[in-house]
């Protein structure tokens, strides 16, 4: 979940649910974890987020999400937008799977290796809504239902 690499990867070669229901009652807070969550901030900094502004290239993560499904996998997306010498290409989707363990509040997310993954493992702790994943790298991820 390396986001920072996927992006300048990606970005190169782009230039060169499932929830779950607790309770019965369904004003209930979902305190299983499982679910979708919108990305909301990248290191502190709100989304959009521009990771590379030079005079010719422009690359911003949009919007992104985080989907816990019950069988333990789960899905990161990343809507990137890349403006090259003014003109913007169609928002990319960038996508990870892997899976997770939960332990409490506490989630481990293991990404698969891929061309837009960089395979490393992540933790990320529950609190209400709010999902905060760390990398392995200290990149942290703010995910919010």
């Amino acid at each position: 979940m390396r986001f920072s690499r996927i992006l300048l990867c990606l970005a190169t070669a782009a230039v060169a649910t499932l929830p779950a229901t607790a309770c019965t009652d369904s004003n209930a807070p979902d305190r299983t974890g499982l679910g979708s969550y919108a990305l909301v901030s990248v290191n502190g900094a709100p989304l959009p987020l521009t990771v590379i502004d030079q005079p010719t290239l422009k690359i911003s993560v949009q919007d992104g999400a985080l989907v816990l499904a019950a069988n333990k996998s789960y899905t990161q997306t990343l809507g990137v937008l890349i403006v090259t010498d003014g003109v913007a290409a169609p928002i990319e989707h960038l996508s990870c799977t892997g899976s997770y363990a939960r332990s409490g509040n506490t989630f481990t997310l293991t990404s698969v290796e891929s061309d837009a993954c960089s395979g490393v493992t992540a933790t990320g702790t529950l609190d209400g809504n709010t999902l905060t994943v760390t990398d392995d790298q200290g990149e942290i991820l703010v995910f919010r239902r």
